[in-house]
């Protein structure tokens, strides 16, 4: 954990500490008025103030509290708020209290927040995977590809001898680089630097070997340096590609979104520290009323949810939850120090997913939460995929779009939304067929991926046609990105059987007005694409929702 979070952590720790007397002293004057007053409404106000006593205290370093408060929990349930406290009751919940303010005034024990986390070694990491060094002697071909590789947003160095390359990455380190096998300095020059450079350096940078050679002994150096693929020349643009994301997109995934629902907050906090330190993106919820309009806005992969709130259960927030249709799917994971499996059980009918025990170790929380996010994220990729390209499908993308919508309006922030077409897309399959056009269609997808914002959505909306969602951008902005998109594909070569093409693609862009309802905005952008293909093609035409006339923005034809 970093100091950072340590930091932090202590400072929640110290907070607790502090709130501490404070928290004792309202579950003695409940107790009181219990007892003197014969209020049966302030049993359920004391059994809530145990149950957050009950889990919250272990995670600070009062374990023994904690422990001491769940027994005062379950006498307290038994009562239901229905009745008063017998004599044995009475007797077992006075010990209590008095066993709590004498652990109290012992202070914390010791918590794996007070633990000194040993940090690892800080290495040399390669870049964010867009930098790629082309080491080979034909300068024409090295320059080719580094053509091909800009279309697609990488970065890229070319070097026509071993020794330039040798010097250059020494400074700045590549996420991957593609390299000639045999180069001036040697027949097996290329596979020769690749082991020096990793062998010596901190960081591991993938190699991809190309060669007009096909024979052993030059496989096989690209084997012992630990080459990640070996092409033929002459290349194929896409099968390079291929390879390229494979060994340049290891990078870090989007943090698990995850929310938490606690009213107590301090304890929210150390959960939140716990997980973000984790590499997760947290938002909490202590107003359950705000809840619904959280989900809607941060579109959380986990709901972290105490079962026990003073406004509503969490048994009811889950009901509640459950009632949209785009939650269904959404696991929600309870937080409770319930221990009978009955309850257990009960609450997973009720829309629940998981139960976890408070008091919660801060690495069983994050291995809990991570484990369970995963498993989430896997399936719902797998409903919401194009099987072809990977990018979000027909359904998904209209959802994702309805949310934008919605978000737009509310928050009176621009929504633009394009719909794009390959032009002649039935050429390419008669010409060259089906597999030439699939790999067409995968390389539109690769191209919107690398050249747009993470925030922005990308769907294969059906066949040769996909569409965008871009939120929080105005027109003139997203006409211009998605021309670049347009002109950069155009670049692109495409190849079979030693036969090379390029394509292009028409667009059509449309911007939400504030009344503009979801039909509106579809129907904008496919009247803008329906205006670039009947112009020439090759081009983007945008249109505001409300409007009929388009206007051109990219103007080249083929």
């Amino acid at each position: 954990m970093s100091t950072a979070k340590l930091k932090k952590l202590k400072k929640l720790r110290e907070k607790y500490i502090a709130e501490l007397p404070a928290k004792l002293i309202a579950l003695n004057d409940s107790w009181r008025t219990v007892v003197t007053d014969h209020n049966k409404a302030a049993i359920s106000t004391m059994r809530q103030l145990a149950h957050n006593l009950a889990g919250s205290a272990g995670t600070f370093g009062f374990q023994s509290i904690s422990v001491e408060a769940k027994q005062l929990e379950d006498i307290l349930d038994r009562l239901n708020g229905d009745m008063l406290p017998g004599r044995i009751d009475k007797k077992a919940i006075t010990q209590i209290l008095h066993r709590i303010a004498s652990l109290s005034a012992l202070g914390p024990e010791e918590t794996e927040t007070s633990v000194v986390v040993e940090h690892d070694p800080v290495v040399d990491e390669p870049e964010t995977g867009r930098v790629i060094y082309v080491i080979d002697d034909d300068a024409l071909v090295a320059t080719e590809i580094a053509n091909q590789l800009k279309s697609y947003g990488y970065e890229v160095e070319t070097f026509t001898t071993t020794a330039r390359a040798m010097d250059a990455i020494t400074k700045r380190t590549p996420a991957a680089m593609i390299v000639d096998v045999q180069m001036p300095e040697g027949e097996l020059a290329g596979p020769e630097f690749a082991q020096w450079y990793n062998q010596f350096s901190n960081a591991s940078v993938p190699s991809i070997f190309v060669s007009a050679r096909d024979d052993w002994q030059a496989r096989l150096g690209a084997v012992r340096a630990n080459g990640s693929a070996y092409l033929i020349k002459p290349l194929d643009f896409n099968e390079l590609l291929e390879r390229l994301v494979l060994v340049t997109e290891k990078q870090i995934p989007d943090p698990f979104r995850v929310l938490i629902v606690e009213d107590m907050e301090v304890l929210a906090e150390h959960y939140s520290a716990v997980l973000s330190d984790a590499n997760m993106e947290v938002n909490v919820v202590s107003d359950i009323e705000n809840l619904l309009q959280t989900l809607s806005d941060f579109r959380p992969e986990l709901v972290l949810m105490d079962i026990c709130m003073p406004q509503c259960s969490g048994l009811e927030a889950a009901k509640i939850i459950r009632q949209k249709d785009e939650l269904l799917g959404v696991p929600i994971v309870f937080l409770s120090t319930e221990t009978d499996p009955s309850h257990h059980i009960s609450a997973m009918e009720l829309g629940g997913d998981d139960f976890l025990q408070k008091p919660i170790r801060d690495h069983d929380l994050v291995t809990a939460v991570r484990t369970r996010t995963e498993r989430f994220r896997r399936l719902r990729n797998q409903m919401h995929s194009d099987g072809l390209t990977g990018l979000l499908n027909h359904v998904t993308i209209k959802d994702r779009l309805a949310t934008e919508v919605s978000r737009a309006q509310r928050w009176g922030v621009p929504l633009c939304f394009a719909m794009l077409d390959i032009d002649n897309f039935k050429q390419v399959n008669d010409t060259y067929g089906h597999p030439v056009g699939d790999r067409v269609i995968k390389s539109v997808a690769r191209i919107l991926s690398r050249r747009l914002r993470k925030s922005d959505h990308v769907g294969r909306y059906g066949g040769e046609e996909f569409a965008v969602v871009l939120p929080e951008t105005e027109l003139a902005a997203a006409s211009k990105v998605l021309d670049e998109v347009r002109e950069n594909f155009s670049r692109i070569v495409q190849q079979t059987d030693g036969i090379q093409f390029t394509s292009t693609i028409s667009i059509g862009v449309a911007q939400l007005l504030p009344s503009d309802s979801f039909d509106c905005l579809i129907n904008a952008a496919d009247e803008a694409l329906y205006e670039a293909k009947n112009t020439g093609k090759n081009r983007v035409c945008t249109q505001l929702a409300k409007t009929s006339k388009s206007r051109l923005t990219g103007t080249t034809s083929r």
